[in-house]
This record gives structure tokens, sequence and C-alpha cells, in this order.
């Protein structure tokens, strides 16, 4: 009956939804303290997309054309974006831009990421007409374009998180279904910042040659340590005094592991209640806040309650300045992930002195040593969608809480983490550093 009933309401145009249940008071509550932001002074209020007029391709240079994203804190954006700033630097580079939609057209410019000489300089950058060659176009963008250019060479930056293509990943089906049944592999280089990830493109039968392994890199400038940023982020966040601060930047989603840091978390406090745990999501791109709010009522409501007081959440867009300041007020920097195509906070927390914790055998075993980082065991846990293996991390939550544990004991270990950390970013992994693989590799 109840079944007819629906079917008759749904053909006269109604729509039957189970109306979703209030919050409980400790979260609803949450929600409220933790509608904040840092509120540091802002920094680069140009107008978003703007571009000057274009210039020749000067002969001698190398000439590049980029395609991507700007403006914007995606992370393929965000990659871009310090790319673009390291090319500029290089007087043997020509560059022009070619800014292409965002990928969801909710998506809003943002003109306040970068400092005002850096978003200057992303301004200046003159765009290339559609008929415009060069010897090198990079596309740095989402869902991947594999079609090639009118340059010498077209390159496609991608990530495979998961260490496989699928259908969604690729912007032309009739493309995805050639690669996938390997009938054709397009005639492009792939960039990818990870073996992890690279093992991906492998997969789906890229030859090792074509896909280059270029990792990303760290404005050193601006991801320092900090000890004046560190007192006042504290005092934004009414964090007290003495305690020790956990914090972990993502996108609050399943891949990042969060609902295993919550759970080792719950069992850290108990041993160290001055324990803090602060999470920084993106609510207006990846909707972090709703992800972390369902985790949250999953944890029984009396254990909640005592550790909702001990965390923070901020889910406001910021600036990386402001980013910068929210490494330098935490006391170690948090990544129990399970699939990752770089994992770029981890590089900017080590650059900022933060001594880490992260999954073992992914893509950050490529840049993070043992002097600064400690790894949680993990198994591989190969799965299925729609018909298809995908490869992800599964970490060990019992590690995980007891190397949290350590790292609150050993002050000694963070105090040479601080250095190790910061100077390992310096030697390897700059900007500069990242974009001169790039070229050496693609004009080799």
């Amino acid at each position: 009956m109840k079944k007819a009933v629906k079917t008759a309401l749904r053909f006269l145009g109604y729509e039957i939804r189970r109306l979703p249940q209030p919050l409980p008071a400790d979260l609803r509550e949450f929600i409220r303290a933790n509608s904040r932001d840092l509120e540091l002074a802002p920094v680069g209020r140009s107008p978003a997309g703007a571009t000057a007029a274009p210039k020749p391709f000067i002969e001698g240079k190398k000439s590049l054309i980029v395609e991507g994203w700007r403006f914007h804190a995606h992370s393929y954006a965000v990659v871009n974006q310090w790319q673009l700033l390291a090319l500029a630097r290089r007087p043997d580079m020509a560059i022009r831009i070619r800014d292409k939609p965002f990928l969801n057209s909710q998506w809003k410019a943002q003109a306040d990421l970068f400092t005002d000489t850096d978003e200057a300089t992303l301004q200046r950058l003159g765009p290339a007409a559609s008929s415009d060659s060069a010897d090198v176009t990079l596309r740095t963008t989402f869902p991947f374009d594999f079609s090639t250019s009118n340059s010498g060479i077209t390159a496609v930056f991608g990530t495979t998180e998961y260490q496989t293509l699928q259908p969604d990943m690729i912007r032309d089906p009739v493309m995805f279904d050639a690669i996938d049944r390997r009938e054709w592999i397009p005639d492009v280089r792939v960039i990818t910042p990870s073996r992890w990830s690279a093992n991906g493109f492998y997969r789906a039968g890229f030859d090792e040659k074509q896909v280059l392994i270029i990792p990303h890199g760290v404005d050193l400038g601006l991801f320092r340590p900090d000890p004046m940023l560190r007192a006042e982020v504290r005092r934004k966040l009414s964090i007290p005094e003495g305690a020790f601060v956990f914090l972990t930047v993502g996108a609050m989603t399943s891949n990042k592991g969060i609902d295993l840091l919550l759970k080792a978390f719950i069992e850290v406090s108990r041993t160290f209640p001055h324990a803090r745990l602060v999470l920084k999501g993106l609510d207006s791109l990846y909707g972090s806040k709703d992800l972390l709010i369902s985790m949250l009522q999953k944890i029984p409501p009396h254990e909640r309650g005592r550790v909702l007081k001990q965390m923070v959440y901020l889910g406001k867009s910021m600036s990386f300045r402001e980013l910068a300041a929210l490494y330098c007020g935490a006391d170690a920097y948090m990544s129990p992930y399970r699939a990752e195509g770089f994992n770029l906070p981890v590089l900017e927390a080590a650059a900022c002195g933060l001594p880490v914790l992260c999954t073992m055998g992914g893509p950050t075993d490529d840049f993070v040593l043992d002097s600064f980082a400690r790894r949680v065991e993990s198994r591989l846990r190969p799965f299925e969608v729609n018909g298809r293996e995908l490869v992800m991390l599964e970490p060990d939550l019992e590690h995980l809480t007891a190397l949290m544990r350590s790292v609150v004991d050993d002050h000694e270990w963070r105090k040479e983490a601080a250095v190790s950390a910061r100077a390992h970013a310096a030697a390897r992994f700059t900007w500069d550093h990242i974009v001169d693989a790039l070229v050496t590799k693609l004009w080799s």
C-alpha cells in the first residue's frame, strides 16, 4: 500500500524525501563556535582573471603555453599558479596563458590567495590565441584532455590517487574507451608528482618514458617557522597556553583518513588532556564541514561531548599567508591518508618546521625522511568500483594512536625534526627546484 501511495504521489509531481534528523546539541554548538577564520590582514586584492596584452614569443627563449586554472584554491589551480610564478622568474622562458573554465560553474575566482606582488605577476601573463603554438603546451586542468596541441610537445598534468584511470577523469569518453581497451595511447607527456600516482598511468598502458615524475614544491619565503605568528594563531583560535596542537589540512573526504584521525585523537586525548586537534577544510569547494559532521555523528555521544571541547574546525578559504600561519600555530602535522596524488600540505608543514605523521607506502615516501616524519604502518587494499580495480592504503589505527602519543612525549625529536624538515624542503623542494626539473625534462 505504502509503495502504491508513493508511486502515485511521484506521478503527480511530488518528491518524497526522508527529513534530515536534527543535529545533537553538542554538534550544533561545535558548528557555532567554529564559524570563524584567522582574520589575518588580507593580501593580494587585484581583480581576478585580468591578463596583460599578448606579447610575441621572443626568439631564443623557450616558448610555453600553459592551459589551466588560475585564481582558485583547487589543488590543480594551486599547483598551476605556483609553477607559473617560478616559470616567470626564469629569464629563458616566454609564457602565454589559456585560462580554462572551472570544473564547476558554481566556483568563483579568488583574488586574495597570494601576496600583491605574486598576484600582479599572475595577472601580467599574456593570453595565448587558439592558433598559437609553442615549444610546449602544458595542461593543468581536470578532467584530463589528452588531445594533442599545436605545439611541439603536449604535456598533461594529472594524478591518480587510487592508481586507476576512471571514465570521469578523461574529458572525451571516446578517448577513454580507446585507452581503456589498449587500442590507443595519446602522444603526450604525462606530468605526475609521485611514483604512487605514476603507477596509475602505467596500469592504464602509458609507457614509462611518457610519464615524467616531477614532485610539487613549496615557497620557503611564505612557509617558514614564525614564533610571533604561532602566538597570534593560538590566541585567535582560543587555544590555551601549553596545549599540544595536532593539525591536518584537507578536504575531509574519506581518502584523507580523517575518520581514523578522530578515533586516534579520542584515545590520545585521554592520556594528554592538553592535546588539541585543529582541522582545516574547505567548505566552498568540498563541503568539508558536512563531511566532518557526518563522521562526528558516528562517535558515541559521551565520547563526542568530551572530545569536541578539544577540537577546532576551520572551513573558510584562506590566503596562503594565513595557511602558513596556521602551520606555525601547530606542534605536529597529521596525515593518515588512504589515497593521495602527492599530499602537498605535508611538504608545506615540513617547510614550517613541523614534525609529520603520515601513512607509510604512499606518495609521501618520495619526499619525507625519518628525521622529521614518523610513518603509520599500512596495508594495500584493492577494491572495486563499477567493475574497475582501485588501490588504496589502509593505515593501522593502533599504530597511528601510538605514534601520536610518542610525538607528544618526544620533545627532543620534535626539536631535531623542525630543523631537519625545513632543511630538507629547502635543499630539494622549492618551486624553483621543481620548475628546473620540469623544464629540463620537457626540453631535453
